[in-house]
């Protein structure tokens, strides 16, 4: 089982690089897995190690629809340009499998820096014990 899956086109993986070393203190914590040429770039910045799976486009986004189709990842940063089209078959299925497996995905910035800010959060104040842990006061309403 994975915690997040990192993706990016090639135009976003600077901004996915820069957020990775941002929350690095508590991504550090987490396995992760990342497409072949964002986890590079994520390695060779910040030197986590990462599971590498295939190019996006030469099969890793499908490689990442199976993984979350067999609930084997909590969450999906998906940073996408949004002048670029997502007609490849494999965006498709792996964002479909997102939806259907209900998994907190973030195509955009700021929308992974909430969900990965929520998620680290939740995560210290459980291992904290603290009372402010309880499953009913994490929910957010959107």
């Amino acid at each position: 089982m994975y915690d997040i899956a990192l993706t990016a086109q090639n135009t976003k993986i600077r901004d996915l690089v820069n957020l990775v070393r941002k929350y690095y203190d508590g991504i550090t914590r987490h396995s992760l897995i990342a497409t072949l040429d964002t986890g590079l770039a994520i390695k060779s910045v910040t030197g986590l190690d990462l599971k590498l799976l295939s190019r996006g486009h030469e099969g890793g986004y499908l490689q990442l629809a199976r993984l979350v189709n067999s609930d084997n990842i909590k969450m999906v940063i998906f940073l996408h340009d949004p002048l670029l089209c997502l007609d490849d078959p494999g965006i498709v299925e792996f964002l479909s499998s997102c939806n259907i497996q209900n998994i907190p995905f973030a195509n955009n910035i700021n929308t992974a820096e909430f969900i990965l800010h929520r998620f680290l959060e939740k995560e210290m104040a459980i291992s904290w014990r603290c009372p402010e842990a309880r499953p009913e006061r994490n929910l957010i309403y959107v």
